[in-house]
């Protein structure tokens, strides 16, 4: 897939009613959940949101953790950005590394103690949120469409970034 640009004029409509009225539903949608999320859930349990979304997903895994580059690609972040996020989580007595046994040069990121009184701590303040803003408002039915429909648009995501990822770096216009 290849976005054709052009430089916009004075008076040029970027984008038309439709697309824009997409565009804010997906940005102010994402930006207002985040918003609650950190307000009434993470804020509380003295996280930031980044390493409550780590300790969520980690809580998830089996005992052996999750390899960085596997909270990466679930998180959507860089190497830099996750080795970053799991120092300071580390620091802070959350998680831990581990050799992983079917690699000698890869490591799993495992929660410690701290780490799952930490998730502990989290768990029913984002159940309580997560009840008030989703399951009260919609049906299991629409739970179901609204999962199915992120999945895809996430799904796509993934594709178009590994195609731009195959095409390699863009030239400055």
């Amino acid at each position: 897939m290849t976005i054709e640009t052009e430089p916009a004029g004075p008076g040029t409509v970027l984008l038309s009613d439709e697309r824009l009225a997409t565009t804010d539903a997906l940005f102010e949608t994402h930006a207002a959940v985040v918003a609650v999320l950190e307000r009434l859930a993470t804020d509380p349990a003295e996280l930031d949101p980044a390493t409550a979304e780590l300790l969520i997903r980690l809580s998830r895994a089996a005992d052996c953790g999750i390899r960085g580059v596997d909270i990466g690609a679930q998180c959507q972040m860089t190497a830099t950005r996750v080795s970053r996020l799991v120092d300071r989580a580390e620091a802070a007595g959350l998680v831990a590394r581990t050799p992983d046994p079917s690699d000698r040069r890869a490591q799993h990121v495992v929660l410690t103690a701290g780490g799952r009184s930490a998730a502990q701590r989290l768990a029913p303040l984002m159940s309580g949120v997560l009840d008030e803003l989703v399951f009260d408002t919609l049906t299991a039915d629409e739970r179901a469409t609204l999962i199915d429909l992120l999945g895809r648009l996430r799904a796509r995501a993934s594709e178009m970034l590994a195609d731009d990822r195959q095409r390699g770096p863009r030239r400055a216009a």
